[in-house]
């Protein structure tokens, strides 16, 4: 099993804009003063790792609370797209990186989820690095809108997953693979650690959300389990 879940703390990396802020979390209750111990937390829906549910782009989409649990529990391929996004921040995954990894293992199976390791969770720990928006633009690696097309509209994935702050990155207008992947009713999970350790084949993730009741998204706690020979 491998955990591809973010801790939460108000150092963490996150999305810049009105409305948000450092995750943050205050104690309320104390073993020394009230014989137990509770705590306060508040953050944006989309935050840490997280996953955005059809609605978050689309009118009439599903909210979190309504996905089906059929499509959190699925299989994985995983695209390394790491060697092109360490020379160029701006790399995304393209429909000829899918054709490529066809070719080794054949057609992506429908209904599983497909995750795309860009290396860029080694910057994770510098919110500044990580965001890369010294110039006031995000520039990150991501998912084109050919590969998120040909990912879900003709292979028939349930969701995308990124290790990023954004399957789109900054530079890009429109959010063109939200809204592809939401407009097909698909899910995206963003900010995903330890994509290293999970192979390209062969491996199950759960994707676990809290059910807000209309929420666009919400932190989640996401795991994989593969074979230890397989990675």
């Amino acid at each position: 099993m491998v955990d591809l879940t973010r801790p939460l703390h108000s150092g963490i990396p996150y999305w810049p804009g009105d409305g948000y802020g450092p995750f943050r979390y205050a104690q309320i209750n104390t073993y020394e003063r009230d014989g137990k111990a509770a705590g306060l937390f508040e953050m944006p829906e989309h935050m840490g790792t997280h996953i955005d549910a059809p609605n978050h782009f689309v009118a009439d989409g599903t909210s979190v609370d309504q996905l089906n649990a059929n499509q959190l529990l699925k299989p994985a391929v995983v695209f390394d797209i790491s060697e092109r996004a360490a020379a160029n921040a701006s790399a995304l995954l393209d429909s000829a990186d899918i054709v490529a990894w066809e070719q080794r293992h054949g057609q992506v199976t429908r209904d599983s989820v497909a995750l795309v390791r860009s290396g860029w969770s080694s910057r994770w720990a510098d919110p500044a690095a990580f965001r890369n928006d010294a110039d006031g633009v995000m520039r990150f690696p991501a998912v084109s809108a050919s590969a998120a097309r040909l990912l879900v509209l003709e292979r028939g994935v349930v969701g995308i997953g990124v290790d990023t702050l954004s399957a789109d990155n900054g530079e890009v207008a429109d959010s063109p693979c939200h809204r592809l992947v939401h407009g097909a009713g698909g899910f995206i999970v963003e900010n995903l650690a330890n994509l290293e350790f999970v192979p390209e084949l062969g491996a199950f993730v759960l994707v676990a959300p809290l059910p807000i009741v209309g929420g666009s998204g919400a932190p989640v706690r996401v795991l994989a389990f593969c074979d230890p020979e397989e990675r």
